[in-house]
């Protein structure tokens, strides 16, 4: 029985705007991401506490949809193949990154089977184009303002 083992290849995709779920509003200079999120109702003392756990997770999920648009995703694989049959398959994604200037546009919690779902809609500008952008940090002006200072 021959066994063969692939080591873990690290790639890391730039992905530039590509991802789904991040996409740029209807407003020029604006990227958008929607996050969703839910709570085990065991793990809570009340329904206020629910739904804002639930807030939690839709905006933490929105968080790392921008942070993999506009700093990139690491992506991790590692595969096993014995007598020639891949018998194992491990694909891990990692984000790691500082996302400043990101704002909620659009919050929604309900109630949905015995628990609670949250949907937010975060932003972050990438220009100050747009009318919300115009008093904001965007991408543009804090790289501009790094590289001044070096």
């Amino acid at each position: 029985m021959s066994k063969i083992t692939l080591y873990p290849n690290v790639f890391i995709l730039l992905m530039n705007f590509v991802l789904m779920p991040a996409q740029a509003e209807n407003q020029q200079g604006i990227l958008t991401a929607k996050g969703f999120g839910t709570v085990n109702m065991e793990n809570t003392s009340s329904n206020f506490q629910a739904k804002m756990m639930a807030r939690r997770a839709a905006e933490l999920d929105a968080q790392r949809q921008l942070a993999e648009t506009t700093k990139g995703l690491q992506i991790s694989a590692g595969t096993t193949v014995e007598d020639f049959e891949v018998t194992s398959d491990v694909i891990a994604t990692r984000v790691k990154g500082l996302l400043k200037g990101a704002f909620v546009i659009k919050e929604i919690i309900k109630p949905e089977d015995d628990t609670f779902v949250a949907e937010v809609t975060l932003a972050i500008c990438l220009t100050n184009e747009s009318e919300i952008c115009r008093n904001r940090d965007s991408i543009k002006r804090i790289s501009e303002s790094a590289s001044e200072k070096q």
